[in-house]
């Protein structure tokens, strides 16, 4: 029997069509079919200066706009050649660390929900609107955030912001323990993730699966740990490695995830140097925008900068970044003007899509919605 599951059903989390070839209920295969929801941001960065792509990147995966941001300004760091202030890089790891316990907190609440439990989705919402309040005192928004620029930050952390993610940290523990006290031994959910959707390391590998689905199958790798960037290195913390490769083991990686994020922000607040949070790179970066209002030469500048960009020398790169689902990677192509000639960008809600028939075969219609959840997809940056 052939079943068309979506692309407007609520579990799959956007608009993504699957077909299913069914024996009875069990799966023979499971093709997914993508490009409902084609934004053509690379295409778009081809007629974009290079700093007028970032807003795009928010529209990627929607959920983590922060970690988005972070991935393409650093491409673009790279391939100009800058150095980012060392306060600009403590605050880059604490937003971005921030940004992957919302992301998780998302996952968390929409996987158990779609699974069966409602108590959860209301408390992992619960404090990722304290995360959401501290972004908007950040940066003005929620959602689409358009916090990093290149080079560094658009606005310092405050003395009342660190109080008040301080405040948080001291509590949050606790919180993820009270997750784990609803799911971990619940029967339901065991019966719905052990077991379920295994994949060996050596087909994960082999699919080019990052993040947490390949470090669940026993794969110890993190690009914050193996290409260290901002503070990474600078911090004591541990990356989560699962054994069973199923999705329960993906679960555990993801609540273990959180905890670590908040050993990597409590370090950076406490190591957190004074000085800048933009690089010193007048070619590339426009002047503060109170030396705008005030100097004629500052004007200029930042008049040639928004309207003519910068170009950067001509030349290729390709930057990954740890984001919350896996390795987001921008390849950027330079010919030396103020737009990249072509824009790839390595989105792991795409690569993991690929693997999701080879993760589907042999098991039951209702475990389709558990492997939905498991890569944590966001169809936003899979359609691209």
């Amino acid at each position: 029997m052939l079943l068309n599951m979506g692309p407007q059903h609520p579990s799959t989390h956007g608009v993504l069509r699957v077909v299913l070839e069914l024996d009875g209920e069990r799966i023979v295969k499971a093709t997914p079919d993508l490009g409902y929801l084609h934004r053509g941001v690379e295409k778009l960065a081809e007629g974009l200066h290079y700093m007028q792509v970032i807003p795009h990147t928010d529209r990627l995966d929607y959920v983590c706009s922060m970690t988005n941001n972070y991935a393409y300004v650093r491409a673009v760091e790279k391939l100009v050649g800058i150095t980012v202030p060392e306060r600009a890089e403590y605050i880059r790891t604490i937003v971005a660390e921030m940004q992957r316990i919302i992301g998780h907190l998302f996952w968390l609440g929409t996987q158990a929900l779609d699974i069966g439990a409602m108590t959860v989705f209301f408390w992992t919402f619960r404090e990722r609107e304290v995360l959401l309040d501290m972004f908007e005192k950040l940066c003005g928004a929620r959602l689409t955030l358009n916090y990093y620029r290149i080079g560094g930050v658009d606005a310092d952390f405050t003395p009342d912001l660190v109080a008040r993610l301080k405040a948080f940290l001291d509590t949050f523990p606790d919180h993820i323990r009270e997750y784990d006290s609803l799911i971990m031994n619940n029967r339901i959910w065991l019966g719905r993730t052990k077991g379920v959707a295994v994949i060996s390391a050596e087909d994960a590998i082999s699919f080019g699966l990052t993040g947490p689905t390949l470090r669940g199958s026993g794969v110890d790798y993190d690009v914050r740990k193996y290409e260290p960037y901002g503070a990474y290195d600078k911090v004591d913390w541990e990356v989560p490695v699962g054994k069973n490769g199923d999705t329960y083991d993906r679960y555990w990686i993801r609540m273990e995830e959180m905890r670590q994020s908040c050993r990597i922000i409590r370090q950076c607040l406490d190591q957190m140097p004074q000085g800048p949070i933009m690089a010193d790179s007048p070619t590339v970066i426009p002047p503060p925008k109170e030396k705008v209002m005030r100097d004629m030469e500052s004007l200029i500048h930042h008049f040639i900068i928004f309207t003519q960009g910068f170009k950067p020398p001509k030349g290729e790169t390709y930057c990954a970044t740890e984001a919350p689902k896996g390795e987001l990677g921008f390849f950027l192509i330079s010919d030396g003007s103020p737009r990249p000639y072509r824009m790839k960008i390595r989105a792991p809600s795409f690569i993991h899509m690929g693997a999701f028939d080879h993760m589907a075969r042999g098991y039951l219609i209702s475990d389709i919605i558990t492997i939905f959840g498991t890569y944590d997809i966001v169809m936003g940056e899979c359609d691209r």
